[in-house]
């Protein structure tokens, strides 16, 4: 079972930002997309996904993603990414991806799943 996270940002997230973040942590990462273009996973060289990432969606009302977050946004955050990162070895690189991600985009992640 894979942990969900979610960016918040004050941009949408676009290809681009995917492989600027996994060069950040290491350059041999690589990218892939998936469901026609529906997703793009940040792989290993040996093809291990390591973090899957949706599309970025913008919102109109932030009660909402304050609700299911818990939190209080800026006026600024208005888009909306979920990632996936999986459990077990892959874990902790994934997770370092996403982090990478959300400062690429001047975002903050947060974690679903309740675990940290």
């Amino acid at each position: 079972m894979s942990r969900e996270l979610v960016i918040v940002s004050p941009r949408a997230i676009d290809l681009a930002d995917h492989l600027m973040a996994a060069v950040r942590i290491d350059p041999h990462l690589g990218l892939r997309t998936i469901w026609s273009g529906g997703g793009t996973q940040v792989c290993s060289a040996d093809g291990t996904a390591l973090m899957t990432v949706l599309r970025t969606k913008g919102f109109d009302v932030p009660d909402d993603v304050e609700r299911l977050l818990g939190v209080t946004l800026t006026p600024a955050q208005v888009f909306w990414t979920e990632l996936y990162v999986p459990r077990g070895a892959a874990a902790e690189l994934g997770e370092l991806v996403a982090r990478a991600l959300a400062g690429v985009v001047e975002g903050e992640l947060f974690v679903r799943d309740g675990s940290a």
